[in-house]
């Protein structure tokens, strides 16, 4: 055969050659009453298969798929258009088995390294009893027929019909008028608002292109966006529309509004064609916008074709400071791999959940379960294709922080939302500086807590999730922002009230049996701890509480405070330790009720400022768990002599012989030892029970300390003074605080009006030596009698030494100082000797 007719790689007919056999083809089935088709054929993907695996693969490949026609339609009767493109004619008859046939064996066609590589493959078909064309147009036809499969990543066949062309007339015509419908605003951007739960203020927009044309008139983005990714022009309306949002954003500043963040979407184009990192900073950065204002939706779906790259870039957005999204997630296969490899700022939830909520409770489990998946991850959430007071609320239930959906309001241009704040029906735009707060309190899921519930069978015949409430509480009111449904019937069945989304006042709750609730409140709020609380009921039962603060509004001064309901108990149980707690509260911080014969216990905190215990844990095993507790909450120093005495034996033995059993011991907080006193007695009236109480007593104690060591301190120093003769004062110093005693040797030095003690001896140093050292020496003195100076002298060469002159009644005397390192009790001291010389 003449090499000119046929493909150099593939040896098949080239794209001129095939017409003309193709033409004979037709004919001949023709005569014999058969139809004709032709086949167009894509081998989707041969850029990353090239990339992946390398050209020459790559031809083996091509060859491969090549052979493969030839068995299927004839060495004749097929050709390599060019590329990955391929064209074959055949008979009618059979062609949709021929067709699965040749994709069967599509998935095994090559072999790399020894592994199988699955090719796939995109055919589109003209038959040609649609219309008989020539060979040229019906190819023409066979591709346009592959179009619409040719983004997908599955093997398949698509055929012709006529809205193919009509799409590709549309198709057509969106390509050559998209610069000109840049150009005269044809495209156009219209806004949705993204709620916040928590506020019900608009904390995010995002950017939406309309394309509406003079010719074709109004066309959504369905209509336009796909051709124009598969033309990889999607580019110049993403940037457009960036431009168009910076502009105004600009404007709506200029009138006063807040500024908040808005969402443009990017096409896997975008990052093909440009980069389009570098181009969207370049117009952000001159038009003086922060880059945290815009945040860049990412689908899922086009992560996958270069995970690599994609990664790569995501990279680089979060560096340069954008916040990222993944958008629609959950409207196809979406997979939680890319949630592990990728920190996404914000999953957007596709609006098929919202569609699918009232189908059945499968749909709400998920939902909550992703969100709290999403909590859990640190990542923020937006639902989108809310339209019912039902879904927001439910949102807001399970911890959804944003929302969007036409409930709130369709996309509208920025023309319309003016002109709704000119009505005044807009929806109001959040602060930024409360955009922290709300965050926080809008992310708690309030249906997260249910387990704790499981084995309370009195709670669980009420409620079917554990009862949580978010208050926002002020000096002057409480508001119950968010609950649960179990709140809400808690609320209503105890208290006979249904709840309202409003402030109610404080004095007002305060009247009421809500009293001694408030006050717990007012301590989680003030302290910013946990707390768990056993609330008094109208009915006479105890409902236990967790109690914590979650966030303060940095502009309204509000505290958030989420609190859940942990178990109900009856007025009975209730009188278990009701009477120990009036009488102990006040005395102990910690209070442990043991059963001697299980070890079982019950611990209590008390409430500050209140003749009150609350529940703080459930246990057993105490004396075990006491003495592991010791290893991380003692003092170092006490700790085997914690160890040591704390054992039931001990305890009971010295019990039986004074009627106490009394330990002094040091507990660390916040890195600080502090004394507590730790007293147990056996009740008696069951003595199987034994109550330890734990109280504060490091004020005592230091106080006591404190004053044998200054006694024993100005004995020693005075005895050192009057056998030197020659000192004038010795001051000691604590080097870990500052804190310092002077010890003087001469009464002439009082009239240079130096503190005895104080905080800071480096300070006062400096602020002494303006009227104490002579002024030819002020300069060098307060240059070298800084901290640092002198440690670095005492670690070099174990003594700090100078020479000054003091002002001692208005004469100027040289004095020798000199200052070392020593150990007193076990702990560092720096002693510092002033002479005359």
């Amino acid at each position: 055969m003449d090499v000119t007719l046929v493909d150099y790689l593939t040896g098949l007919p080239n794209m001129n050659y095939f017409m003309g056999l193709a033409s004979e083809k037709k004919d001949k089935l023709a005569k014999q009453q058969e139809n004709a088709a032709i086949l167009f054929f894509d081998l989707y993907g041969m850029r990353k298969f090239n990339n992946e695996y390398g050209f020459e693969q790559g031809n083996v490949l091509l060859k491969s798929f090549a052979g493969l026609l030839i068995n299927f339609f004839g060495n004749t009767n097929c050709c390599r258009i060019g590329g990955d493109d391929f064209a074959a004619i055949t008979e009618e008859d059979g062609i949709e088995n021929k067709i699965q046939n040749l994709l069967e064996n599509c998935k095994a066609l090559v072999k790399v390294e020894g592994q199988i590589v699955e090719v796939t493959v995109h055919i589109g078909v003209y038959l040609f009893k649609t219309e008989d064309v020539g060979i040229n147009l019906a190819c023409d036809r066979a591709k346009l027929a592959c179009a619409p499969i040719r983004q997908s990543n599955e093997s398949g066949h698509n055929y012709y019909d006529i809205t193919i062309s009509q799409a590709n007339e549309k198709r057509q015509y969106i390509i050559d008028n998209l610069d000109k419908a840049l150009e005269e605003h044809w495209i156009t951007v219209y806004y949705q608002p993204i709620v916040r739960a928590v506020s019900r203020r608009v904390c995010d927009e995002e950017a939406l292109a309309r394309w509406i044309d003079p010719v074709k008139g109004f066309l959504s983005p369905a209509d336009f966006i796909p051709i124009l990714e598969e033309a990889k022009l999607i580019y110049k309306v993403d940037l457009y529309i960036l431009e168009q949002v910076l502009e105004k954003m600009k404007f709506m500043a200029s009138k006063g509004f807040y500024m908040i963040s808005q969402s443009i979407n990017l096409s896997r184009s975008d990052f093909e064609v440009c980069d389009i990192v570098e181009e969207i900073c370049k117009r952000i950065d001159s038009s003086g916008v922060p880059r945290n204002k815009i945040n860049i939706e990412i689908t899922e779906s086009i992560l996958g074709q270069d995970f690599e790259f994609m990664k790569l870039q995501i990279d680089r957005f979060k560096k340069l400071g954008f916040s990222v999204w993944m958008d629609d997630f959950g409207s196809g296969y979406s997979s939680l791999d890319v949630l592990h490899q990728i920190q996404f700022d914000l999953i957007k939830f596709d609006m098929s959940f919202m569609r699918q909520l009232d189908k059945g409770k499968n749909a709400k489990i998920i939902l909550a379960e992703l969100m709290r998946m999403a909590s859990a991850l640190g990542v923020d959430t937006v639902c989108e294709g809310a339209e019912t007071e039902e879904q927001v609320q439910f949102l807001m239930e399970i911890g959804c922080s944003k929302i969007q959906g036409y409930y709130f309001q369709k996309p509208i241009p920025v023309e319309q939302i003016l002109e709704k704040y000119e009505k005044g029906n807009q929806i109001g735009f959040e602060n930024p500086d409360e955009a922290h707060y709300c965050e926080t309190i809008g992310r708690i899921n309030l249906h997260d807590l249910s387990v704790i519930s499981q084995n309370e069978d009195g709670f669980n015949s009420f409620f079917s999730t554990l009862p949580m409430v978010i208050f926002e509480t002020s000096e002057d009111s409480v508001k119950f922002t968010r609950y649960n449904q179990s709140y809400h019937e808690f609320f209503e069945r105890y208290y006979g009230i249904s709840l309202q989304n409003e402030a109610v006042p404080i004095q007002t709750i305060m009247q009421g049996p809500g009293a001694s609730f408030i006050l717990v409140l007012r301590q989680a709020t003030k302290e910013g701890k946990r707390l768990f609380i056993d609330v008094n009921l109208p009915d006479g039962s105890v409902a236990h509480y967790f109690i914590r603060k979650m966030e303060e509004n940095p502009v309204t001064k509000t505290s958030a405070v989420v609190a859940a309901v942990l178990s109900i108990k009856d007025a009975e149980q209730r009188e278990i330790y009701a009477n120990l707690a009036r009488a102990l509260a006040s005395d102990y911080f910690s209070l442990y009720y043991v059963n001697l014969e299980t070890d079982e216990f019950i611990e209590y905190k008390s409430i500050a400022s209140k003749e009150e215990l609350s529940t703080e844990r459930h246990g057993d095993e105490f004396f075990r768990r006491a003495r592991l507790d010791a290893l991380t909450h003692l003092y170092e120093e006490d700790v085997d002599a914690f160890i040591k005495v704390f054992t039931k034996e001990n305890i009971l033995k010295q019990i039986e012989e004074t009627g106490t059993f009394v330990h002094v011991y040091r507990l660390v907080k916040f890195g600080i030892p502090y004394y507590v006193n730790m007293k147990a007695v056996q009740m008696t009236t069951n003595k199987k029970y034994l109550i330890i109480g734990v109280s504060n007593v490091d004020a005592q104690v230091k106080e006591q300390k404190l004053l044998a060591q200054v006694r024993q301190n100005q004995l020693v120093y005075s005895r050192l003074m009057a056998l030197s003769g020659d000192y004038l004062c010795i001051y000691v110093i604590n080097p870990e605080d500052n804190s310092y005693i002077e010890f003087q040797g001469s009464t002439n030095f009082d009239s240079l009006g130096i503190s005895k003690n104080g905080k800071d001896f480096f300070e006062d140093t400096q602020k002494n030596a303006e009227h104490a050292v002579a002024e030819e020496d002020r300069e060098e003195f307060k240059r070298r009698h800084t901290k640092e100076c002198i440690m670095k002298d005492i670690e070099k060469d174990g003594v700090f030494i100078s020479s000054h002159h003091l002002l001692i009644n208005n004469e100027r005397v040289k004095i020798s100082l000199r200052c070392v390192l020593a150990q007193e009790n076990g702990e560092n001291r720096l002693i510092m000797g002033m002479r005359k010389v």
